[in-house]
């Protein structure tokens, strides 16, 4: 039933922004990552039971955590986007950027291995699992949906 609830809260937020970004009051798309993020950390933080006297230092540890994985990763998606459109691209281009990801990858991995340190200091073993966890369903919710408006 609450994640019903919490799905639906989803959807309508999705829904508004959707509107405002059609509408006279544009949100930015700085604006609209933010919100983002502020619903997957409450929808994390539902998931793995989180006392409200740690909410806020979650959703600051979470945040610096998912900046730092952000600017990785962009700069991976840019060389990918630069690489696909290039019709001309050599052997090696493509083994830079297969190179990259890789990098990308295990940079991923030691930041998701440095902030699990950190939150161990204020959350449980369990609650780490299921906050892993919890990122992976929010992620397969925000697929499915994305593919339902696309099949509309």
């Amino acid at each position: 039933m609450n994640r019903k609830i919490l799905l639906i809260i989803l959807a309508v937020i999705l829904g508004v922004g959707t509107v405002c970004a059609q509408g006279k009051g544009k949100k930015s798309r700085e604006e609209m990552r933010k919100e983002f993020r502020e619903f997957k950390i409450k929808f994390i933080a539902q998931e793995i039971d989180l006392q409200e006297d740690k909410q806020k230092q979650f959703a600051e540890v979470y945040d610096q955590m998912c900046d730092e994985r952000m600017k990785i990763f962009e700069q991976t998606r840019k060389l990918e986007r630069k690489i696909n459109k290039e019709s001309n691209a050599t052997e090696e281009d493509y083994a830079s950027v297969s190179r990259a990801i890789t990098e990308a990858k295990e940079k991923d991995a030691a930041i998701e291995k440095k902030y699990d340190a950190k939150f161990s200091t204020f959350l449980s073993s369990k609650q780490i699992f299921k906050m892993k966890a919890a990122e992976e369903k929010f992620r397969k919710k925000m697929s499915e949906m994305r593919h339902k408006k696309k099949n509309r």
